[in-house]
């Protein structure tokens, strides 16, 4: 497993003029899709790149600009990106890498760092939806992920008990779907959900995990028994994290777009 590299607070980096991307669905037949995901096959040599599903990155504020053709390039076909953190911290890279990916053919959306420390989850899920978070069914826009794991400097568990770290989740995630319709996309690791949360799941929850290792993470936290997305590598192929959906393009579009979609693992 690679270092740890906090994904919190991030540097104000200069952002370039974009327009507005397609509201086109780029999902099932799309020509820029398509030839990324063909283009970037000899790009992607690890074992872990080399399994069955969908490839693509998420992104913060330590990346600065991204080049997003040539990740397209590359092969990546969705990048989440994170928008804010706690209830005040909006990443300035936000506009410019949201918009640069939606630009390059990326499905994209916005991530929350989530701060239980810091403010109840509605008052972080209204800021988190004021600032980027937000999803809609046009095709393009993945649901809000929030990102749930230590912070450097305060205490592992920000100070909770399992029951309140379990109340504070399902009060975002519940918050979450009054205003969207829809549940966010959890991100997580094994040892830091089973120590801090236990033996729990939240419902209709999609699992994003991290796990570097060469191999699909078998062994999963809490409840989970799948997973929708798998955090394999902080080094690429990818600017950021690379990820992988582990599921078919059918599948993915449910996900990206469907009101009822329902999680794999739960």
């Amino acid at each position: 497993m690679s270092s740890y590299r906090p994904r919190h607070l991030t540097p104000p980096p200069a952002a370039p003029e974009l327009v507005a991307p397609s509201r086109r669905s780029l999902l099932r037949g799309g020509a820029l899709g398509a030839a990324a995901l063909g283009a970037g096959t000899a790009a992607l040599t690890s074992p872990a790149a080399q399994a069955a599903g969908i490839f693509g990155q998420d992104v913060s504020g330590w990346q600065g600009e991204v080049d997003w053709a040539a990740q397209a390039g590359l092969g990546s076909r969705f990048a989440y990106v994170k928008a804010t953190e706690g209830r005040s911290y909006r990443s300035p890279a936000f506009d410019h890498q949201y918009l640069g990916a939606g630009n390059a053919g990326l499905v994209r959306g916005g991530y929350h760092f989530a701060r239980p420390d810091s403010g109840g989850p509605e008052e972080q899920v209204d800021f988190f939806l004021n600032n980027g978070g937000g999803w809609s069914e046009d095709g393009i826009t993945l649901p809000g992920m929030l990102d749930l794991e230590g912070y450097s400097g305060l205490p592992r568990d920000y100070g909770l008990s399992r029951q309140e770290m379990r109340d504070w989740i399902m009060g975002f995630s519940n918050r979450y779907r009054e205003q969207t319709g829809r549940r966010p996309a959890l991100y997580t690791n094994l040892h830091w959900w089973n120590d801090v949360v236990g033996d729990w799941t939240p419902v209709n929850s999609p699992l994003f995990l991290a796990a570097y290792r060469e191999d699909p993470p078998t062994t999963l936290p809490g409840r989970w028994w799948g997973w929708e997305m798998w955090q394999y590598s902080t080094t690429g192929p990818f600017a950021g994290d690379s990820n992988l959906w582990y599921g078919g393009e059918e599948q993915f579009e449910r996900f990206v777009g469907e009101y009822d979609y329902g999680a794999a693992g739960i």
